[in-house]
């Protein structure tokens, strides 16, 4: 297929897996990544920039990338990040100069991670900037739009995050409750959700907009 992608934050967990896809399968004949680190791989599809997320509208658009894809995998934590402010430096800001740099190129879908509970009335600052920040990415009006809310996610990670690691252990012995109404709250595997962005980018299926909830994430 005669198509390209670019991917934001390929660096993280989620990011590396859907490069691989992306880069070993029949889809694309061309991968961007931008990020800050440089690369740490070659590959005859991979164009590698090595870029600040927040000097992105300094640089030129990609050629070739009308009609293709491009995902997001930006995000950190609080804790993390160090502080309330930049944590949404990330997961606010960052996104949204990802959005404005994939329309610049021209692409059609666009496809980010965002979280379960994101709602901009949320008490939890993380989840309020989570719904904010897919408010402001529904009104660029971006051809083809893809918000995926997983759940906790599980799977190796470089950064030590050991809520996760808590919660994925508690959700084992929760395990018969998320077949009674709670399957949403169950932990998501980085690789199925890796996938999930990676198929649906191309699955033919029309509307703008497509919010693709945790449990609907478990079939990746």
């Amino acid at each position: 297929m005669n198509k390209q992608a670019i991917i934001f934050g390929a660096t993280g967990a989620v990011g590396r897996q859907l490069l691989d896809l992306c880069l070993n399968g029949d889809i694309y004949q061309k991968v961007t990544v931008i990020a800050r680190r440089s690369a740490s791989l070659s590959h005859a599809k991979l164009n590698w920039i090595e870029a600040e997320m927040d000097a992105l509208e300094s640089l030129p658009p990609i050629s070739g990338m009308v009609d293709g894809d491009a995902f997001c995998c930006l995000g950190t934590t609080i804790k993390a990040a160090g502080s309330k402010e930049a944590f949404r430096l990330v997961d606010y800001d960052y996104v949204i100069n990802s959005v404005h740099f994939a329309k610049k190129c021209g692409v059609m879908t666009y496809s980010m991670i965002s979280a379960v509970g994101a709602d901009t009335k949320s008490n939890s600052f993380y989840n309020r900037t989570k719904g904010e920040v897919e408010v402001a990415v529904i009104a660029e009006e971006l051809p083809s739009l893809r918000i995926f809310r997983p759940s906790l996610l599980k799977g190796k990670r470089d950064d030590f995050r050991p809520m996760e690691i808590i919660s994925n252990i508690i959700s084992l012995l929760l395990t018969p409750l998320f077949f009674c109404g709670l399957r949403k709250y169950q932990p998501v595997e980085i690789r199925k959700l890796a996938r999930a962005l990676y198929k649906t980018a191309n699955d033919g299926s029309a509307g703008m907009l497509r919010i693709y909830e945790s449990n609907e994430l478990q079939s990746y």
